[in-house]
């Protein structure tokens, strides 16, 4: 059966076994418009139709010779090259641009180009105005404590008729004196040492602003507890100022004066009035420097927490050794301390405690609501950027802060 001419592109299979091989050339001018495998390979054209050499070419050995993709011009490595293929002819009514994306994108790859997620940053506004508020109203609490001491030392028990109360440390150790200066001058670099590392902290306003409303609730607490329940002198040597039998506003107000400038250390020659002991104002200076140093430098400074830590304890036991107070004051002195400063921090740092809820039983504190209004627009917990110089001089010093 000879291969009909109109069939011969549309992939016939039939053998055409010994029959005589049409002339290609006149079909292929023929249907060239028509048949999409009409463009022969070189090989193809290089035997002509009359030649004798070998078998005739049957419709099989067409289409082996025909590529199955189409052969990539001289280029690049990717086939990119100045004459377009038919891969490329076929694309030629896409848009420019876009032919472009699809040659430069490899294949299979999908690029989604997706915006940044936004991410909301915790917000420490300084409200300085706040801070000096909360100065403001550790100042008046501060002045009611030397008050409430000025009024007591009217009240001391004589020590020549009410000998101090049984201690088991301090009946253990004499007394010495010169502890107590020792002690003094422990808080004085811990205290000096702690308004420095805070002074350095990048949000030293809000850090501020904590310490002046922890130390107000201290001081108010010492207040009233060293005013209604008055104690003998613990120390058979320590100096106390000569009772006067009355306490009239002008005496209290210079007995307040008079401890003020003082700060009220013994170390000055200001704190000379007896009668505070529950519960110790040494005890309270001491953990609460070491408290704020550890929570608001970086943690890498541990040598240095501890440090502070051991500074505290040291102070304390000379405090004890001078007979300053009785042991129950430091303990109490050490529990209302850091319960108060552990229960800020707590409602500080969590968002869902800065409201009132029947879950909430922190927020049933007495001074919950005035902590709503210093802490309610800090976004959460303080970090660590220290340190941070906040003078204009010397410019070495200004450094970017550091978070640990």
């Amino acid at each position: 059966m000879v291969l009909e001419p109109k069939f011969a592109d549309y992939g016939t299979i039939h053998s055409m076994g010994d029959a005589p091989q049409p002339n290609l050339h006149q079909h292929n001018s023929s249907h060239a418009l028509l048949s999409p495998h009409s463009v022969l390979s070189p090989l193809d054209d290089e035997e002509s139709p009359h030649t004798s050499k070998g078998p005739a070419m049957t419709q099989g050995d067409l289409y082996q010779r025909q590529p199955l993709l189409p052969t990539p011009a001289k280029g690049d490595k990717w086939g990119h090259g100045s004459h377009p293929t038919a891969a490329q002819e076929y694309y030629v009514e896409e848009d420019e641009d876009e032919v472009l994306r699809k040659g430069s994108e490899p294949n299979g790859v999908v690029k989604i180009n997706m915006p940044a997620p936004v991410r909301e940053e915790p917000r420490f506004p300084q409200e300085r105005w706040k801070t000096l508020i909360a100065a403001i109203i550790m100042f008046f609490n501060f002045v009611l404590t030397l008050a409430s001491l000025a009024m007591v030392h009217e009240r001391v028990p004589d020590r020549n008729t009410y000998s101090p109360l049984p201690d088991i440390f301090l009946d253990s150790v004499p007394a010495i004196d010169w502890a107590l200066d020792v002690s003094e001058y422990i808080i004085i670099i811990s205290v000096n040492s702690a308004l420095v590392s805070i002074l350095l902290h990048k949000h030293r306003f809000i850090v501020f602003r904590r310490i002046f409303l922890i130390m107000s609730l201290l001081y108010m607490y010492r207040a009233i507890t060293m005013y209604v329940t008055v104690m003998p002198v613990a120390s058979k040597t320590y100096y106390c100022s000569p009772k006067t039998n009355e306490t009239t506003p002008y005496l209290v107000v210079k007995r307040i004066i008079t401890l003020f400038s003082g700060l009220g250390l013994s170390v000055n020659g200001k704190h000379t009035y007896c009668g505070d002991y529950i519960y110790s104002g040494h005890t309270v200076i001491l953990v609460l420097s070491y408290l704020f140093i550890s929570e608001y430098t970086p943690k890498k400074l541990y040598p240095i927490h501890w440090l502070y830590w051991l500074l505290g304890v040291v102070g304390v036991f000379m405090l004890q050794l001078a007979h300053g107070h009785y042991s129950v004051d430091v303990i109490i002195a050490y529990f209302v301390t850091t319960r108060i400063f552990w229960t800020y921090h707590t409602l500080a740092n969590n968002a869902s405690l800065k409201q009132h809820s029947p879950n909430n039983y922190l927020g049933r504190e007495w001074w919950f609501c005035l902590f709503l209004y210093f802490e309610g627009n800090v976004g959460g917990p303080v970090p660590r950027h220290w340190p941070d110089w906040p003078l204009p001089w010397p410019r070495r010093f200004q450094s970017k802060s550091r978070e640990s």
